[in-house]
């Protein structure tokens, strides 16, 4: 059944107190990548810079039917395309016979 008003009590503390100790190891929040001095995030590197998401778009298109995998980032200077590295010679190459 219910137990002393004590335990409840003190099962409300255990609560609170875990919560609190969640949050405070896990609510930072996603700091997002920063760009390092050449323009890429992390593994991450710039292969095409264009000024409008819609010609992002038909350049993300464009290497999807070549079997490219790039993703996108809005910056100050536009939309960035940025592969792998292991996906960014080719996505270089299918750009430059477009």
């Amino acid at each position: 059944m219910v137990g002393s008003i004590g335990e409840i009590v003190l099962a409300i503390a255990m609560v609170v107190l875990l919560a609190g100790i969640l949050r405070w190891t896990f609510g930072r929040g996603p700091q997002g990548a920063v760009p390092d001095e050449t323009g890429d995030l992390g593994l991450l590197e710039t292969v095409a810079v264009v000024p409008t998401r819609e010609a992002a778009d038909v350049l993300v298109a464009k290497l999807a039917r070549e079997k490219v995998r790039v993703t996108l980032s809005h910056g100050v200077e536009g939309w960035r395309l940025l592969a792998f590295p292991s996906d960014a010679d080719d996505a270089r190459v299918v750009l430059r016979a477009m």
